[in-house]
């Protein structure tokens, strides 16, 4: 052997021992590779219109950016594309206790129909510590479940999602829970004010405190945007964020834009809307809503019986 193929066979082994360290810290690769020679369970889908749809995963998915491996709300899809780039869907918990936040790697979903209604629900595991970033140690922690959270994901019409969330399986105590709303920063980078001014997304800060009423996340080169609706002056955050992200593990790309409501405890109910707007810049207004039939071909009233089936079924830090 060659000392020339030696010293490649020694940079190889270090190289595969140094990606092996940065997988056990933060799995991306194992995340992916998994997608790639698992067969997985279909997410819950239910359309707004045939290009317009929300999605619900049991597991992960989509692993993207520094939040792959934790749960995802509802995730907007747009002519069969997935919106939400690395943020947390729409309708996810955060509980911050003794000054952790603490997430959720852990669900279950299931659907609920009651006549030509459809319910979305997953149930989060908050089994999951956000710690700050050191060398050589995990920022998502595994963790003893501090019991659980469920989310409701009513649809009431072609545009609106009633929102309930439900606190009573929380078994620890609790200071306060953050509500996240966000998809992704690079479809979503137009701000809507409440007072109707629109505003280039660059300019909208981190994670800027403020009240409701809130404004709308708009998509221009999608034709879609999101609100969200709650009593008026309840406590949140609009935020956005679109750039690279430095650390011992590695570059991220953060990409998100959200509209998180925080609610202090004790608390066993919140409740909320969701609006999402197929539109251009003067907000036609939608069609029916409709579900995609099992093979995906074509679309059925939402009345039909088709609608059963369902596949299968800080809290915004830098660090």
């Amino acid at each position: 052997m060659t000392n020339r193929v030696r010293y490649l066979l020694l940079l190889l082994l270090a190289l595969a021992l140094v990606w092996g360290v940065r997988e056990r810290f933060d799995p991306r690769l194992a995340l992916y590779v998994d997608d790639l020679l698992r067969t997985r369970s279909k997410p819950l889908t239910i359309p707004f219109d045939p290009e317009l749809a929300v999605r619900l995963y049991a597991d992960t998915r989509p692993h993207i950016g520094k939040i792959a491996s934790l749960q995802k709300g509802l995730v907007l899809v747009r002519r069969r594309r997935e919106l939400v780039e690395e943020g947390y869907g729409f309708g996810l918990p955060i509980i911050e206790a003794d000054g952790v936040a603490y997430n959720s790697r852990h669900a279950d979903t299931s659907l609920v129909q009651q006549g030509a209604q459809a319910t979305l629900v997953k149930t989060y595991s908050i089994d999951m510590a956000d710690r700050p970033v050191q060398f050589l140690r995990l920022k998502y922690q595994d963790v003893a479940p501090l019991g659980t959270v469920v989310f409701s994901y009513t649809i009431r019409s072609p545009d609106r999602i009633d929102v309930k969330v439900d606190f009573r399986g929380l078994n620890a105590d609790w200071d306060r829970a953050y509500l996240m709303n966000e998809q992704g920063a690079r479809a979503f980078n137009r701000y809507r004010t409440p007072g109707g001014v629109r505003e280039d997304g660059a300019t909208v800060g981190i994670w800027e405190e403020t009240v409701a009423p809130f404004g709308c996340w708009e998509a221009p080169a999608y034709a879609v945007a999101f609100c969200v609706e709650t009593e008026s002056d309840q406590p949140g955050y609009v935020g956005r964020e679109r750039y690279n992200q430095y650390n011992w593990l590695g570059i991220y790309t953060l990409s998100w834009s959200g509209i998180d409501i925080r609610v202090e405890a004790p608390l066993d109910f919140y409740t909320y809307t969701i609006r999402v707007h197929s539109a251009t810049d003067d907000t036609s207004s939608l069609p029916g809503l409709v579900v995609w039939d099992v093979t995906g071909m074509g679309c059925l009233p939402r009345s039909s019986p088709v609608l059963a089936w369902a596949g299968s079924g800080t809290a915004r830090g830098s660090s």
